[in-house]
């Protein structure tokens, strides 16, 4: 294995870091919960994972400056919508990219409000998460969210997944067999 000598002048600095981190393909999702005035709020993100079968949890990162920030507290609601490749307008409304705030992006995709939790869960997304906050993490500039599931609703899990890499909104296809 030949060893990789590092270049002189070149960091580890955070611009340099979000360049690399464009590489990253992530799955698009909207954030959605009660915002501290009680209207709705969301946020366009790729910070998502699962976390565990047993109990079913996601981990969700989010800004400590956004709007849902202050919503995400202990035992409370919050949803994760899985965006499928027709709702980059929705990514972009939730993700700042239009010239919406507020709740003026749930003028974008068909929203509905939770029976149980009242969060907002976008219909026509693959998959809506709700979950509940089972524990909060500060990390820098981000909460780091665990979320325990309490609810899924296959809407259109068929639908091709949307994507986000390099800058830019993707989809992705199968491989052909054999390539």
């Amino acid at each position: 294995m030949t060893a990789l000598s590092r270049v002189a002048g070149r960091t580890s600095g955070s611009a340099r870091f979000k360049l690399g981190m464009r590489s990253l393909v992530g799955g698009v999702t909207v954030i959605g919960a009660h915002g501290t005035d009680g209207h709705p709020v969301g946020l366009t993100a790729t910070a998502v994972s699962s976390l565990s079968a047993d109990p079913p949890s996601l981990l969700v990162c989010v800004n400590r400056q956004s709007t849902i920030a202050a919503a995400l507290v202990a035992g409370a609601a919050f949803s994760v919508n899985v965006l499928t490749e027709a709702q980059t307008d929705v990514a972009q409304a939730f993700g700042g990219q239009r010239p919406v705030r507020g709740t003026s992006r749930f003028a974008f995709g068909n929203w509905l409000r939770s029976a149980d939790s009242e969060v907002p869960l976008l219909h026509g997304c693959r998959v809506a998460f709700e979950c509940v906050v089972a524990d909060l993490h500060d990390w820098a500039t981000h909460h780091i969210v665990i979320g325990t599931v309490a609810d899924i609703h296959f809407f259109d899990a068929e639908a091709g997944p949307l994507a986000y890499a390099d800058g830019e909104y993707k989809v992705i296809r199968p491989l052909t067999p054999g390539t």
